[in-house]
Formats: C-alpha cells, sequence, structure tokens
C-alpha cells in the first residue's frame, strides 16, 4: 500500500466513536492554509492512534501520515483516509497539498500508531 502525507491546522478532534465488535474510530479534520481552505477529515482506528490525538490540540499545525481506504456496502462506495501516523509539522509551508511518497520517506521521521495494516512496516 501507499502511503500519502498531508498537513493542516487541527479545526476538530472528536470523542472516539465506538461500534459492533469492539471496533473504534476516532476522527480529526485538517484545514489548508489556502485561499479556498479545504476541510480534510481523517480516521484513526488503532487504539495506539486514537490515544495518540489526545497528544494534540485545536490551532496545531500537524502532518498526518495516511492510507486511502474504499469499501463498497448494499451499492455504495466509501473512501476513507486512514490516519497512520500525526506529528506537528516541522517547518512552515506555504503550500499544503497532498503528495504520494515511498513508505520510508513519509514514515521516517513519523512514528507510527496503527499495527493493524496487513503491510508490514520495515521498522
Amino acid at each position: 500500500m501507499e502511503y500519502y502525507t498531508f498537513e493542516g491546522v487541527i479545526k476538530e478532534i472528536f470523542d472516539t466513536q465506538e461500534f459492533k465488535n469492539n471496533f473504534k474510530k476516532r476522527e480529526i479534520v485538517l484545514v489548508t492554509d489556502e485561499d479556498y481552505p479545504q476541510h480534510i477529515k481523517f480516521e484513526f482506528t488503532d487504539e495506539n492512534g486514537i490515544n495518540k490525538l489526545d497528544d494534540h490540540a485545536e490551532g496545531e499545525k500537524v502532518k498526518i501520515a495516511f492510507l486511502l481506504k474504499g469499501s463498497e456496502w448494499q451499492g455504495k462506495y466509501f473512501t476513507n483516509l486512514r490516519g497512520v501516523a500525526i506529528a506537528l509539522a516541522d517547518e512552515p509551508t506555504t503550500a499544503t497539498k497532498t503528495k504520494k511518497d515511498t513508505k520510508k520517506d513519509v514514515l521516517s521521521s513519523m512514528t507510527i500508531v496503527n499495527n493493524n495494516e496487513e503491510d508490514e512496516l520495515p521498522f
């Protein structure tokens, strides 16, 4: 799987939601710094990732590493941005666009919090 990164300012961190079969998720919304700001929602589903969001607050500029996930249910299609790591953004940038990178580049300076993925990480 390819990992992607996204930088933005935290607008909102939601409470943890619990579903059947002990499935939990916690969502976070980042806002871009553009003429027409975008509000992008990510979800963390691993217990470590859910708890890691407690280390951050609204207004912080962060970088999220994520997987693009898709599914079909009863003829409807869904796309999710599944967060696997979050860290404070190291340096200010003028553009906050999503970019595709290699797993090593994306994750080299971030702590992975989602250990339930099939793909084994190299560390």
